[in-house]
Parts: structure tokens; sequence; C-alpha cells
């Protein structure tokens, strides 16, 4: 039975973080300034994060993971896995809180707590299903024990820990450069979930 540690952490601040804007699959946006400054600051914590044993780093393909991965960890050819790519939010893409006021769909979508499907978009389960698909292609040979970075979205990172816990996916909002650790064991059977922690640079909680 191999044994992975699985490091989940959520890209840097981009435009639409700043403005509250739904940011998903279809819009690919750099980070901004502010936020390639804060990776830079976090890069000799990050940097601890590649020693000890067998590490690899898996990412979005969008240009906000990619990015984080090069700032953050000096990687320029990251395993670049599709499945992890930000939900896609359908008419909110782009929008925030303002532009979407009065908007019955959204007011819907809000009633419900947010657990309904977006209007013209990717729904909720096959977002998760997906999502755990990159996961599991992330972890690879269930047979070798690693430390496995997985650089993505809040989105994603929610879906993942929601399916791996049975958990709610609200219980695992993240910020820009926040996420997870977890301790996995692989077998034929599947991945159990050892335990895990909330991953914030400069502390532990």
């Amino acid at each position: 039975m191999a044994k992975k540690q699985v490091v989940l952490i959520r890209h840097g601040q981009i435009p639409g973080n700043v403005e509250k804007r739904y940011i998903g699959c279809r819009t690919d946006e750099s980070l901004t300034e502010h936020g390639i400054e804060e990776i830079r600051a976090r890069r000799a914590e990050a940097g601890k994060l590649l020693s000890g044993g067998v590490v690899r780093i898996c990412c979005s393909p969008m240009k906000r993971a990619v990015e984080t991965v090069y700032y953050l960890f000096d990687e320029k050819a990251p395993t670049i896995l599709t499945d992890l790519r930000e939900m896609d939010f359908g008419n909110f893409e782009g929008k925030n809180y303002e532009d979407l006021s009065g908007d019955k769909d959204y007011q819907s979508w809000i009633n419900s707590g947010g657990t309904k499907d977006f209007p013209g978009g990717e729904k909720r389960d096959a977002f998760i299903h997906r999502s755990m698909q990159g996961f599991r292609a992330a972890l690879g040979d269930i047979e070798i024990s690693e430390r496995v970075i997985i650089l993505c979205h809040g989105g994603t990172i929610m879906a993942i820990m929601s399916a791996l816990t049975g958990k709610d996916t609200y219980d695992f909002m993240v910020g820009n450069l926040e996420g997870y650790i977890l301790d996995l064991e692989m077998n034929d059977e599947g991945i159990h979930v050892i335990s895990y922690n909330r991953l914030v640079f400069g502390r532990s909680a």
C-alpha cells in the first residue's frame, strides 16, 4: 500500500478575484502584479514542500495556475492535467454580485444556498466527477509513495475535498495561495484519507 502526501494549492490573485467575479474555465486571466508579489514572498516557505523524497507537480492548464507554479516553485514544465481546470460558471461567468443583482436565475441560485447548477454552465455533479478524474490522474502510480503538489482552483479544491470526505463543498473554501495538505493511503480498493489539514502559508490551521 503506497502512502502519498498531496498538497492542494489555489492559484495566486487575478483581476477577477479583486473584483469578486465568477472566473471559471472560460476566462483565462493572468496573475496581477500584486498576486506575483504575494507568491514571491512565499517562495522560501513553499520551497520546503519540494524537499524529502519524490515530489511531483501537477497543475491546471489555465494561465493563473501555470504562472503560479512558475513563480512559486520556479517550475517551468509541470504536468498539465486538463480535468483540473476551474468550473464553467455558464451565464454567471465574468460577472459579480452587482452585475447579477436582479437576475432571477442568480437569485434562484442564491436561494438554493449555491447548490443548484449554474445556468448555461457545467453541472455540479459533472464538475465534481471531472475534478476527481484530474485528482486521480495526478496521484499517478498507486504503488509509489511520494508527495504530489497540485496547483489548481478554488472550485476544484472544494470539489475534490468534498468528494474525498463526504462533507459539503462550501466547507472547503480557500483564498488565493491557500489549500490543504492530505495524507493518503492507496491500494486497488481506492483512496483512503488518513488526515488533512488546512494550508495557509505562514501558519497552519
